[in-house]
């Protein structure tokens, strides 16, 4: 049987193009040509704890502290703290040292797993958010200003609002006029911008394309109060890694440094934080010609997938280009039997939603890799397309109505089928995308049951139902 170390060295040894994370795309040349070839040669010397000089994550004084200070730099902001468990540490964070124990947080029905553990922890109460459904394209959208205003109207006593944003598609939600909402009624905006780290950049470039959209929006540049990015994912630092970032006086920054302490290990891999400082530099240096590198092979994949017939490609002022939306659907492919299709020919993409796959691309994609894909797409098309494009059923989006309280303070196993009426503990996630079909809280229904079952009948993946469909309800 195969170790990860042997499916890692298979996989180096693949002719493979990566359209998922992380963001450097397992280049070695970015690193090299940006004065860091040393730096990555060494790996294993750079394995090292808290010895002197190398400054402690826990209690950053120096080195450390140093890099924080860079990025807060960077990023134009008041602090940033350094995430090595990810951006999900950063969420609970976030959450857990803006409302107090027993309150209330504003979140979308769409938010990360890291949420719903933030308000287990907390003893929080949800109030859900209901993202757009953007019936073009049949995809999960924004969340908008009204609805955050609408919800905050039936819960002023709420203390702060969560929004996923770009989610997990690239769609990004109006984060200016959201803050001016979470302002108005007092309240923290938290902003999960994992899949984002790169729109500050974007942000300075001012770009649109030929439609008139714009395409960069940075919720650092938008009124949020703390940003949570993970920069492994579009960026250059190693796979678990992140930032959060704290733009104004209303956070208390020492308690969320108390509370992310709680959160993070004591024993951070320097590695991790070295590839940290390593984004950094590179960005500061050299990020605007990366982005505008970036830019022009978007522009360029863009341009030529418009030109094929058949291809359906998610277009939109809305959308963080960046995140490459294709179907194949009118050549009768679904969304797994294209990436099935596009893996044998080497190109992995970030994940399956519905129809469509998603290509997350990132600082180290070339463009080489943009027309790789794009002759890929055409060959599929020709071994599919003998008969001409047709029609087939979209499918549909997981998108139910249901009653929602407060969380259980306990759960217990039982079996999915009779949990018709009873509160969920634990979230229902049909993965990838990690978007819940049912949040904790929310009061279980016979139509969300039939959904979940046929979802397993079909082999997805979900996560809160084990192999024996047994899901956690309220005690």
């Amino acid at each position: 049987m195969r170790t990860v170390t042997d499916f890692l060295i298979e996989h180096k040894n693949e002719d493979a193009i990566s359209f998922h994370m992380p963001g450097h795309k397992g280049r070695k040349s970015i690193f090299d040509k940006s004065g860091f070839s040393a730096w990555s040669n060494d790996m294993i010397a750079n394995d090292i704890t808290e010895i002197p000089g190398a400054d402690a994550l826990y209690c950053p004084e120096n080195t450390i502290k140093q890099v924080m200070e860079n990025y807060a730099a960077l990023y134009g902001v008041k602090h940033t703290e350094l995430l090595v468990n990810g951006s999900s540490a950063g969420v609970m964070a976030s959450i857990l040292s803006s409302v107090p124990r027993g309150g209330k947080l504003v979140l979308g029905r769409n938010s990360h797993h890291s949420a719903f553990s933030a308000l287990r922890l907390g003893g929080i109460m949800p109030c859900y958010l209901r993202p757009q459904i953007d019936s073009k394209y049949n995809l999960l959208g924004p969340v908008s200003p009204e609805e955050v205003d609408n919800v905050l109207a039936c819960n002023p006593d709420a203390s702060a609002a969560l929004i996923t944003s770009p989610n997990y598609y690239g769609m990004l939600s109006n984060i200016e006029a959201i803050a001016a909402v979470c302002r108005r009624y007092d309240v923290t905006l938290i902003v999960d911008q994992a899949h984002g780290a790169h729109l500050s950049f974007f942000d300075r470039e001012h770009d649109y394309d030929e439609a008139g959209y714009i395409r960069y929006s940075a919720a650092e540049n938008q009124g949020a109060d703390i940003v949570v990015n993970s920069t492994h994912k579009t960026l250059l630092s190693f796979t678990g890694t992140g930032i959060l970032n704290v733009c104004t006086d209303r956070v208390n920054i020492n308690k969320l440094s108390e509370i992310l302490r709680m959160l993070q290990t004591t024993s951070p891999s320097y590695i991790l934080m070295s590839s940290l400082d390593v984004n950094e530099q590179i960005m500061e240096k050299w990020g605007q010609a990366i982005v505008k590198d970036w830019i022009d092979d978007l522009k360029y994949f863009y341009k030529k997938a418009n030109e094929i017939e058949g291809l359906r490609v998610v277009r939109g002022s809305a959308l963080d280009a960046t995140k490459i939306n294709i179907s194949l659907t009118e050549f009768g492919l679904s969304g797994s039997q294209l990436e099935e299709e596009l893996r044998y020919h080497g190109i992995y993409v970030e994940m399956v939603h519905g129809d469509y796959v998603m290509l997350m691309t990132g600082a180290g994609n070339r463009r080489e890799d943009y027309k790789r894909l794009l002759a890929t797409i055409e060959r599929i098309i020709d071994n599919y397309g003998i008969e001409g494009p047709r029609s087939v059923p979209l499918a549909t989006i997981p998108d139910f109505i249901l009653e929602s309280g407060r969380l259980p303070s306990e759960g217990e196993r039982v079996p999915l089928y009779s949990a018709e009426g009873k509160v969920l503990y634990e979230p229902i996630i049909i993965y990838p995308p990690g978007s819940p079909v049912a949040c904790p809280g929310e009061v279980l229904s016979y139509e969300v049951i039939s959904y979940i079952s046929q979802a397993m009948a079909h082999g997805d993946k979900l996560s809160g139902v084990d192999d024996e469909g047994m899901i956690s309800v309220g005690a």
